[in-house]
């Protein structure tokens, strides 16, 4: 899209265009501790309207756990038509044989809770990383994990070992604290000359497996999410439109804080530093009145 995109109040505006919708989580519908205002009911809706769902979350964990934390804030089963998690994607390909190449131990960087992504795949943990294969990296583990980790990267990029990355995302928001992710580590060690595997947003695959669960052809499907190198540059990339909502990683950036309106210059200047515009701007994911 090379105009400016079309500024929408809320999902009720343009919800009859499209048989289906890829749908973000941190950010878009949670904030990582609650459902956002608005977004069970936009849901509600949507599967009132015959609309299907699919979740598409840079989640590094497996599905069903993340099915089930979706489901305390009140995002049950039934609002949605399936789910796909970075961390499921990750889980897959470590468990295919055509990976086997990588190894089978691995060294694990991130949250120590995210530690047993591959269990069950066939791999194993290392204690050390000059005893593993190849890096898995989930996260990160405290204010100076890029500082901790310095170590343990140059060891890995030295003995040439692949990293793992279970979520693309370079950061999140967790209610109103900006936290890192994997893809900042993950970023890091590109800049070392180490080679990573990502799994996620806005690679290719994600979308693929999202419309797979959906059963429909791109042009039948919306993409809506808060990130703008993850949500929309995949989507675009995918040949999906794409909707940005205002809610998450980008919302003190792009709007007035007085107003409330979006500041579509410092949008212009964002998108350049990517690659594709977003189609349509939503305040949030809602569906309206």
């Amino acid at each position: 899209m090379t105009g400016r995109p079309w500024v929408l109040t809320n999902l009720r505006d343009i919800a009859s265009r499209y048989r289906g919708i890829i749908l973000d989580l941190f950010g878009t519908v949670h904030d990582g501790l609650n459902p956002l205002d608005g977004a069970i009911d936009a849901l509600r809706m949507l599967h009132r309207g015959e609309i299907a769902a699919c979740l598409l979350s840079n989640s590094p964990r497996r599905r069903e756990d993340v099915a089930a934390r979706l489901a305390q804030m009140g995002f049950t089963p039934d609002l949605y038509g399936g789910l796909v998690t970075s961390g499921e994607l990750a889980f897959e390909a470590l468990s295919n044989d055509a990976n086997r190449n990588l190894g089978r131990r691995f060294f694990h960087i991130g949250p120590s809770e995210l530690s047993g992504l591959f269990d069950g795949s066939g791999r194993e943990r290392a204690e050390g990383v000059d005893q593993a294969d190849f890096l898995l990296c989930t996260g990160v583990s405290g204010n100076k994990a890029l500082e901790d980790a310095e170590r343990v990267l140059g060891n890995a990029q030295a003995r040439g070992l692949v990293m793992v990355c279970a979520n693309p995302d370079h950061a999140v928001m967790i209610g109103t604290t900006r936290i890192d992710c994997a893809g900042t580590i993950a970023a890091h060690y590109e800049r070392l000359g180490g080679a990573v595997l990502y799994y996620g947003k806005p690679r290719l695959p994600a979308y693929d497996r999202a419309l797979a669960v959906l059963g429909l052809a791109r042009d039948h499907v919306l993409a809506i999410g808060d990130g703008l190198e993850t949500d929309i540059v995949g989507a675009r990339r995918a040949g999906i439109d794409a909707a940005l909502v205002l809610t998450g990683i980008h919302h003190d950036q792009l709007v007035n804080p007085k107003t409330g309106d979006v500041l579509w210059g410092r949008l212009a200047r964002l998108c350049s530093d990517h690659e594709r515009l977003p189609d349509f701007v939503m305040p949030a994911f809602t569906w309206g009145r």
